[in-house]
């Protein structure tokens, strides 16, 4: 009864997850700290506490890497009650970097501890991870040792009672995960030399920072991670290892519960995407999942909840690395609708809601800044891609079907912008060469649905200034951002395409005649 209260729980989560409380304001992030050989990188979620005990025994009982550690904390709450207690530690503890990430809840978020550490060697550990003396030092060696390596270093697991527990995951299904814990006899050898295992938990694991191989931008909530990382790391050219001398303690028992509630929804995307991204077949994630709702008790609601998060995994949609949307903070009732519009695409759970700058004399100012933001934040991630739409953006019933094609074609196009709508100005422009859905783009305006790739993201934010004081001198030159993009398009700097027909508009741009040669009536969601 218990699990089913659970799920059906996780649910409630997830439907609420849209409007959820993100206006709060919420501390800055840090600046960047020296570099160092190693980082100890952490993602956390309401675990001030966990974070303290995780650092201050690393300070105490690994006095050999003082001058070699850099700490980075990621918070995946920043608007929760110990954030102001972690960007304390900043005051107090040597290259201590505090930063904050509300885009999206999820353990994947290890991510961008990787793409955010200043060191040779990232060391990725849990909130709540206590490490054995030696273990940093030990990994520090081998790398040392193996200077090219692109191997992922990770250590046997300590039981509570401080024994040797698991030195591996066996690939086998359980309780909603894959992997169970397993005991390598190797252990018990005299020599402390690292062996290949097939995989581990991510309570920790250290890699060279050029090695990492990076975890799929779609991943949401928790779960999924284990094996699929450990694959990529072999396809990328390393090898997974268990050190003898990488020993650590995770903390399970949490007397109030986890901060946060996973769902089932979110780890049985996360298995579709990561699976299909490497190729191996989900079936046996299907299959399992099938008993997990079994022992829950919510057998007959799985077929649909596999139906659902099936069409969220391979929308089309989905095929940029992330979708920003814009919204005031006061706009609240904006959001709902634009939250509403989403879910009718199956894209809800990707889309980040997107602060806009606020600059009520000057929308166009407020506009331009914002949207060098989201270029910044996509660039920061190393997306290959981002759509940006905007909170009042409209989309025809077929936009699914027509971006099937669409994304189809952008994968084997070299392409800066895609609109998938604009004030087009009675302009007709020509379908590419064997293309049915895209057009080569002349200068339009709106920027309600636009893709933008990464190979445009320098252009950009080389372009418009990052201080906002700087922004009336950029205004004065190029009005506003759309008009900075037509006139890039206009003069060659930006490959654009623009979808045919277009399948996102504004309710403004509809009794437009010039705007577009869509009529108002295809516009339905």
């Amino acid at each position: 009864m218990s699990e089913a209260r659970d799920f059906l729980e996780g649910l409630l989560v997830r439907l609420d997850r849209t409007f959820e409380d993100d206006r709060r304001p919420i501390p800055e992030a840090g600046p960047p700290t020296e570099h160092r050989r190693m980082c100890v990188g952490m993602a956390t979620y309401d675990d001030p506490v966990g974070v303290w005990f995780t650092i201050q025994s690393i300070r105490l009982f690994h006095p050999e890497m003082a001058n070699k550690l850099s700490f980075l904390v990621l918070d995946n709450h920043p608007e929760g009650a110990g954030a102001a207690q972690l960007k304390d530690l900043e005051s107090w503890i040597p290259c201590f970097r505090y930063l904050p990430f509300r885009g999206y809840r999820s353990t994947a978020v290890r991510d961008l501890i990787f793409r955010e550490a200043d060191a040779e060697i990232v060391c990725c550990v849990d909130s709540h991870v206590l490490l054995a003396p030696g273990a940093l030092a030990a990994i520090d060696r081998w790398f040392a040792e193996h200077p090219d390596s692109r191997d992922l270093i990770q250590g046997p697991l300590l039981s509570d009672a401080v024994e040797r527990l698991a030195t591996h995951f066996d690939a086998t299904w359980g309780a909603g995960m894959y992997g169970q814990w397993g005991l390598d006899e190797r252990l018990a050898a005299p020599a402390d030399e690292p062996f290949e295992i097939e995989m581990q938990g991510l309570g920790l694991f250290a890699c060279r920072r050029d090695a990492w191989p990076g975890i799929n931008p779609r991943f949401r909530g928790f779960g999924g991670e284990e094996g699929y990382l450990h694959e990529k790391v072999r396809r990328a050219g390393g090898r997974v290892l268990c050190h003898p001398s990488v020993q650590w303690l995770h903390r399970f028992m949490r007397p109030a519960g986890a901060p946060y509630r996973p769902t089932w929804e979110d780890r049985l995307r996360n298995y579709l995407i990561g699976w299909r991204e490497i190729g191996w077949d989900t079936s046996s994630v299907e299959q399992h999942f099938a008993e997990v709702f079994d022992g829950m008790g919510a057998s007959a609601t799985y077929p649909q909840v596999l139906a659902t998060i099936r069409d969220e995994a391979t929308n089309p949609l989905s095929f940029f690395d992330g979708i920003f949307c814009l919204n005031l903070d006061a706009e609240v009732d904006r959001w709902a609708v634009a939250a509403r519009r989403h879910e009718a695409l199956g894209i809800s759970w990707q889309v980040e809601r997107f602060p806009a700058v606020a600059t009520p004399d000057d929308h166009h100012r407020g506009c331009a800044i914002s949207f060098r933001r989201m270029i910044l934040e996509a660039k920061r991630r190393d997306y290959e891609h981002v759509l940006l739409l905007e909170d009042d953006a409209v989309f025809i019933d077929a936009t699914r079907e027509l971006m099937q094609t669409v994304t189809a074609e952008l994968a084997r196009l070299d392409w800066d912008l895609c609109y998938l709508g604009a004030c087009v100005w009675s302009q007709e422009f020509p379908l590419l060469p064997g293309s049915s859905v895209l057009q080569r783009c002349g200068p339009v305006t709106c920027t309600h649905a636009v893709a933008v790739h990464s190979r445009a993201y320098d252009r950009i934010l080389a372009d418009t200034p990052s201080e906002e004081a700087e922004f009336e001198r950029w205004l004065a030159e190029w009005i506003a951002f759309d008009q900075y993009l037509s006139s890039r398009i206009a003069d060659g700097t930006f490959f654009a395409v623009i979808t045919a027909p277009r399948v996102a508009s504004q309710p403004q741009l509809l009794s437009f005649e010039s705007a577009d040669l869509a009529t108002a009536e295809r516009y339905v969601i």
